[in-house]
């Protein structure tokens, strides 16, 4: 009967460890389908979203200020619900009331009207803490962080959109502040898989790789020259050489507004700021570093007087 019984207790071992084994042996292709299954989910959804933005660029004008002020006001309500994962309780208004107007009021008065726009939420945000006492000095504050990040930023934008007398030239000013940062994300997140070894900024990125980083100077780089490519659609008068070199300096600026982005999500303990575009996550989530090169692109070709 002794026998009889560690006979059963090796032969349910050995089943156990049968099973483990069957389950870890399958791990591995289960992984790879569920990670093909994401990959497919990304390039459709990235697909869907260039094709909204090609037709965008090619409309211009009322067409991009309704396309952006839309995203601007996702960014805000995104920004405002990461703030209050921290509990605090910005006050949001002045920021959608920019979201709003931003984009319209620079197309139809200029640098004046965006200015006022700006003057006039700020004022709003201050005021606020003055006559609401629910409100603390650091919702306050909060609040005029959203104005600045990304708001003012989203201002970046709407002045690319309408760079120049010649549309033409609007056109290849946006196409720069979105190709040069995502060709570079693109290439860095390939190239980092590939050789990534060494963490480049773990406590705000653990994923992200020197290589990956160094990838992505080149595939700013290489998105300028294909901007320089896009000029026989849209003819800006932009050398070669210049956009190359505005395109390695945004694959560089991208990963740094990529980064900011990531530490805010680090300090909110949230992984993506919305589920908007599934597994790209959200407005933010997609536009982090295009706002960031918004500006650079905009100082570069006015003082290249492009």
């Amino acid at each position: 009967r002794v026998r009889s019984s560690a006979a059963s207790d090796v032969y349910k071992r050995q089943m156990l460890y049968c099973r483990a084994w069957r389950i870890c042996a399958q791990e591995p292709a289960v992984w790879r389908i569920g990670w093909k299954m994401k990959l497919v989910k990304r390039i459709g959804v990235a697909a869907v979203l260039i094709a909204v933005l090609a037709a965008a660029l090619y409309f211009g004008g009322w067409v991009l200020c309704a396309l952006f002020t839309a995203g601007a006001v996702m960014a805000a309500y995104e920004m405002g619900s990461a703030l209050a994962k921290k509990e605090l309780k910005p006050f949001m208004l002045p920021a959608y009331i920019f979201a709003l107007l931003y984009f319209a009021a620079y197309r139809v008065f200029g640098g004046m009207g965006l200015w006022i726009v700006a003057m006039a939420c700020i004022l709003m945000a201050m005021a606020d803490r003055i006559f609401t006492e629910a409100r603390t000095a650091q919702d306050t504050m909060a609040s005029m962080f959203v104005l600045v990040y990304p708001m003012s930023l989203f201002a970046a934008v709407a002045m690319l959109c309408e760079y120049g007398a010649d549309a033409d030239k609007s056109r290849i000013a946006l196409l720069c502040a979105f190709a040069m940062p995502l060709m570079g994300d693109t290439l860095a997140y390939f190239g980092g898989r590939l050789l990534g070894k060494k963490k480049l900024c773990p406590r705000l990125s653990p994923n992200k790789t020197v290589a990956g980083s160094i990838f992505g100077f080149v595939g700013g780089g290489i998105g300028g020259a294909l901007v320089f490519l896009m000029q026989n659609v849209w003819n800006a008068g932009a050398g070669l050489i210049m956009l190359i070199i505005l395109g390695v300096i945004c694959g560089g600026a991208g990963q740094i507004g990529d980064l900011f982005a990531s530490s805010i999500k680090r300090y909110a303990g949230i992984k993506d700021y919305s589920r908007v575009f599934s597994e790209h996550g959200g407005v933010m989530d997609r536009l982090d570093s295009v706002l960031f090169c918004a500006p650079i692109v905009y100082a570069a070709f006015t003082v290249a007087g492009v």
